[in-house]
């Protein structure tokens, strides 16, 4: 089964692709909108992306990529919990800069401040131990000391713990999540841009008993109008479907992004993953 993800080896992506597929061929792209276009048209079976966090809330350049396909949609889910390392070439190195990405440099604050030292920004945490120079500290995911030739030289430097990261498998197939409920994420335009229209959109969700958990305004292009992600949990079958027909009757169009199985990021779910095998067109892993 080939399965791209948000590279390279050694990001938090790569760790959630390695625990929702494991056995699979694992590519790393570049973009979230590269790895759905690449499902859309059939070169990979699923990618793994990233979908909210504790840290920045909801991960926009996810559900916006899923915006600009159709056919494919969130069918698996995991969390990871967002922890930091320190890495150098060797143990005994004498700190001259830290690197990372922009992200992981401000949620270690405190660590980099210790240190005294200048920092250098990376496209990512892996890269910043791919690209790790003779004095340079990189902050990165633990995996990396399983991928790059690095030595630990600290544990757990974030600022804060318990950060959590929520990560959706996007395939073209559609499955069950395993679960009896679930939360379901819809993307409704609404028929008229007027007063009330959006209020006219949500009646449906508390008709059905269900929870809004959350709500995403996105523009779009070239016009005034706002599509909307509604992420709608105590969601079933016969629910979805109702709610399908419901946010359709007030809709321009509307489409299911995809469901999650599991609890909101921050929720003590952390390192779980949906438990259900993933079959797609590729195989079983």
């Amino acid at each position: 089964m080939a399965i791209g993800y948000l590279g390279p080896e050694g990001t938090f992506t790569h760790a959630a692709a390695r625990q929702l597929c494991p056995g699979a061929d694992l590519t790393p792209l570049g973009t979230q909108a590269q790895a759905i276009a690449r499902v859309e048209d059939g070169t990979l079976d699923g990618a793994v992306v990233p979908v909210d966090n504790t840290v920045n809330g909801v991960v926009l350049p996810t559900w916006d990529a899923l915006l600009s396909t159709t056919g494919t949609r969130i069918v698996a889910d995991t969390l990871v919990q967002v922890t930091f390392d320190a890495f150098a070439l060797s143990d005994d190195v004498v700190p001259e800069v830290v690197v990372s990405h922009p992200h992981a440099l401000a949620q270690c604050a405190r660590y980099v401040a210790s240190l005294g030292v200048p920092t250098r920004a990376a496209s990512s945490t892996a890269e910043a131990c791919a690209s790790l120079a003779p004095g340079e500290i990189a902050i990165a995911a633990p995996v990396c000391a399983e991928l790059y030739p690095v030595a630990r030289v600290a544990t757990r430097v974030e600022d804060g713990a318990g950060a959590t990261t929520h990560f959706g498998l996007v395939a073209r197939e559609d499955r069950s999540t395993g679960s009896e409920r679930w939360t379901s994420v819809f993307a409704a335009l609404p028929a008229r841009n007027v007063p009330g229209s959006l209020a006219a959109l949500l009646a449906p969700v508390a008709e059905l008993g269900c929870n809004l958990e959350n709500i995403v305004a996105r523009p779009v292009r070239g016009t005034s109008d706002y599509v909307f992600l509604l992420f709608v949990a105590d969601v079933d079958a016969a629910r979805e479907e109702r709610l399908t027909e419901a946010l359709g009757s007030h809709s321009t169009s509307v489409s299911l992004l995809g469901r999650l199985a599991l609890s909101k990021p921050g929720d003590p779910q952390d390192g779980a993953s949906s438990g259900v095998p993933v079959r797609l067109a590729g195989g079983t892993a």
